[in-house]
């Protein structure tokens, strides 16, 4: 007798996987099944399955901006950890990656390579898919700028290659949120690597001032409104000193939310929607929680 629903296909499957070893916060209940493919066929298994049975599917990157409910997650979540999923291929003036490469090792190898256009996004934690999804951008401009084209899994386990028209980027959004992303092909700029290497670096100074350091259980709360920035908001109005619960706003960077030992998902969450609130009420701003909450 099965004891899963993926029991009969050649993939492992395991069951009850706690979500709190996946994400940076640490904190959220397991997920009812939890797989890592070996390739994309075995993928394709699974997603199919899900399909027919309707079971709710979730892809896992860098975990850096994910919340979890104290109550876990009833499908199954996917991590593309697999050599097929994180490979990083360089065609100069192109360079192909993995959903699953770090967005850091894509940076890398092209700045290393002497191609421009990525080294802005070197303090942005994650996976190449999570910031494709997200439009993940830096202060010289957004991944989707660069791309070219995208090879997306859909619900049947087709997989399609979207480009041109059929792409579409916004400030922290995509289109590419009907199915699952496995790699994409980006069109960069050729540069000296040592002038490169050098803009990296600062780029990278920059980031870390700008982010909290010393621990890894925080997470970015809120996206930045047009014309003003998240955190200037917070502190104007006055929203810096909220605690809920194990949970509180990182002082000397107010848009970030730490996870204190013992906290719960619920003091996360209580925090995010107390410090949204207290914008809204002080300045008459809706914030948009940059923080993904399942």
């Amino acid at each position: 007798m099965s004891d899963t629903p993926f029991d009969d296909l050649a993939v492992a499957v395991s069951s009850e996987e706690p979500l709190s070893h996946h994400t940076w916060l640490g904190v959220g209940g397991t997920a009812a099944y939890y797989c890592e493919p070996v390739d994309s066929a075995a993928l394709a298994q699974v997603v199919r399955r899900c399909h027919e049975r309707r079971i709710p599917l979730r892809v896992i990157g860098g975990g850096s901006n994910i919340l979890v409910p104290a109550t876990g997650f009833p499908g199954i979540v996917i991590r593309l950890s697999a050599p097929e999923f994180c490979a990083i291929e360089v065609h100069r003036p192109t360079i192909t990656a993995g959903a699953g490469a770090k967005l850091v090792h894509l940076v890398s190898a092209a700045v290393q390579a002497g191609l421009a256009g990525l080294e802005t996004l070197v303090g942005v934690p994650g996976t190449v898919g999570g910031a494709l999804v997200g439009n993940a951008g830096g202060h010289g401009g957004d991944i989707g700028e660069r791309v070219r084209e995208v090879r997306i899994m859909l619900p049947t386990g087709e997989i399609e290659e979207r480009g041109g028209d059929r792409l579409a980027f916004r400030s922290r959004w995509s289109n590419l949120d009907d199915g699952i992303v496995i790699g994409c092909r980006l069109e960069l700029d050729e540069e000296h690597a040592a002038q490169l290497t050098k803009r990296m670096q600062k780029e990278w100074i920059v980031e870390r001032s700008e982010q909290p350091s010393g621990t890894r259980s925080v997470a970015m709360m809120f996206k930045d409104p047009h014309g003003t920035t998240a955190e200037s908001l917070v502190v104007q109005a006055g929203a810096r000193d909220l605690r809920v619960g194990e949970a509180t706003v990182y002082p000397a960077h107010a848009n970030y939310v730490v996870a204190h030992p013992g906290c719960s998902s619920d003091d996360v969450r209580g925090l995010v929607e107390a410090v949204r609130g207290r914008v809204r009420e002080k300045l008459g701003v809706e914030l948009t929680p940059q923080i993904e909450m399942w």
